[in-house]
């Protein structure tokens, strides 16, 4: 029997160190690459237009690639599963023995159920599977005390050379009814400006140009939404959700670029963001093992406060003007207001925009995180949903303090030009910074005035939530026994012998570091 290679492309849209287009992978067979634009897509939520459109580029940039190696990229439209298990039976009619090959899903609820429903199935149809990985992933629980050595080594390896020559299978078949891109993109509502374009080729350009120009002082200007905006920080985040370029290919580069450099500040810069590419390959993984906290909270004890019930009336309202930008901080505004125009905003804004909604309006962090994952373009569950589980004030609650970010310090701090504000909230340009912390556009200008008493209820709403850290604190160390406490002692004692030291104090706060709850 012929074996014929049925190729399913997910979020893994490139050419280089993919491990589906390898030679040791397609074993030199005839091959059908696909793609399933799902008809629910737009419904789910972590789906936008913005986001489809990046998809769409993404795809547009692949097919291009495929078609100088005389492949088609064949794109369906409909039930992911239907569509898979309808190839899979023609191709068992023409008497062919087939090879499913997909990468791992971790990022999408759906996505995981739909393989373990494939696995379950398959060989009623005769077919083999042969799953991959589209970045590093451990896939056994039992191997994460060493996921810190086992994840660098990957990064270190060589990485996934395509194959020289892809052979797509040539046949007289009548696959299902395949649908264009261009198709797709009708059924979009119209789009405006995109801060990104999607595609393997501008993935390698963003890179390059980070690399060469926008990388110097990455480790302080990622905080400056105004520079993050300017094209500070890489504007990687969507590539990597959708697999246009792998982490490891970036982490590669980015040492490269140290090696081969002796400017000090430099590196710093560069290995500060390589510890975000790492950051963001632990939550991947946390998630692939408890997708449970995309919807739970981290600690039993935070069920009393955070859950995803309807909202009273006076909630909702805090909760729209929020959405909309409508809450007279004038920061958190600017953010929203980016938010909704670019689906992006820089890390320390999207921060102080959660603890505002969760900690100030009192609201529960569910709602926050859908409404980022339906608009950001870069979301993705495993760092959203556990961001914001943390800017709730949820996660590690062996530390003592927690923060709750002050959006007019922040302004003071962050933007004290007011460049990143004006350009999103119009309505403050005759408004110098001290006039805006002074309340001086009230009754002025349309623009409202603050909708809460943000040190009123941050004393207040704060309260609670570190009442529960310590009821949650007080639990997890009577579970872990004597040792444990005797650690914790430990570790407060080195902090305080290396204050004032703050080297040496850094590194120590690096080796602490805990990267799951209760583990030291």
């Amino acid at each position: 029997m012929e074996t014929i290679n049925l190729v399913w492309l997910r979020r893994d849209l490139r050419l280089h160190d993919n491990q589906l287009f390898t030679t040791e992978i397609l074993e030199n067979k005839a091959s059908v690459f696909f793609f399933i634009w799902d008809e629910d897509y737009l419904d789910h939520s972590e789906a936008s237009v913005k986001r489809a459109q990046f998809l769409l580029e993404s795809l547009k940039n692949l097919r291009e690639e495929l078609d100088k190696q005389n492949c088609k990229l064949r794109i369906f439209y409909g039930k992911s599963k239907e569509i898979i298990f309808n190839l899979l039976k023609l191709l068992n009619k023409e008497n062919k023995l087939v090879r499913l090959i997909f990468s791992r899903e971790a990022e999408v609820a759906y996505s995981t159920e739909l393989d373990e429903s494939l696995l379950k199935n398959v060989n009623e149809l005769n077919c083999k599977v042969k799953l991959c990985t589209n970045n590093f992933l451990l896939t056994r629980e039992s191997e994460m005390d060493s996921w810190r050595e086992q994840y660098y080594a990957y990064q270190k390896a060589k990485r996934h050379k395509p194959a020289e020559k892809l052979i797509q299978l040539n046949s007289h078949l009548q696959f299902p009814k395949e649908t264009s891109l261009e198709e797709i993109e009708k059924l979009l509502p119209g789009q405006k400006f995109n801060l990104f374009k999607g595609g393997e080729v501008e993935a390698n350009r963003e890179l390059n140009n980070f690399l060469q120009k926008r990388a110097y002082g990455y480790h302080w200007k990622l905080s400056r939404p105004w520079l993050a905006q300017m094209g500070a920080t890489s504007h990687l985040s969507p590539h990597v959700y959708f697999g246009t370029i792998s982490t490891r290919d970036i982490s590669q580069r980015v040492r490269q670029a140290i090696k081969d450099t002796d400017n000090s500040k430099y590196k710093f810069s560069l290995k500060a963001f390589l510890d975000r590419i790492r950051w963001r390959d632990s939550f991947t993984q946390r998630l692939y093992f408890h997708p449970e906290i995309i919807w739970q909270n981290r600690h039993r004890e935070f069920d009393a406060v955070y859950c995803k019930d309807e909202l009273p009336r006076e909630k909702q309202a805090l909760l729209t003007a929020w959405q909309e930008g409508q809450t007279g901080f004038p920061l958190i505004d600017a953010s929203m207001r980016h938010l909704l125009e670019n689906g992006w905003m820089n890390f320390r804004m999207r921060s102080m925009c959660a603890t505002f909604l969760t900690i100030n309006c009192g609201i529960s962090w569910h709602h926050g995180a859908e409404y980022f994952m339906k608009h950001l373009i870069d979301a993705d569950y495993a760092i959203n949903n556990w961001q914001w589980q943390m800017q709730a004030g949820i996660t590690n609650p062996l530390s003592e303090t927690f923060r709750i970010y002050n959006p007019i310090t922040n302004l003071k701090e962050r933007d004290e030009r007011l460049e990143y504000t004006h350009y999103w909230v119009p309505e403050l340009k005759s408004f110098y910074l001290q006039e805006l912390l002074d309340l001086k556009w009230i009754n002025k200008v349309n623009y409202p005035s603050p909708i809460l008493d943000w040190s009123l209820t941050r004393k207040v709403n704060g309260k609670i939530i570190s009442d529960l850290r310590k009821k949650t604190r007080e639990r997890i160390v009577k579970e872990k026994g004597l040792e444990f406490q005797e650690a914790l002692i430990a570790k407060k004692v080195v902090q305080k012998y290396y204050e004032g030291k703050q080297a040496q104090y850094e590194q120590l706060v690096l080796d602490y570091k805990m990267e799951n709850d209760g583990n030291l």
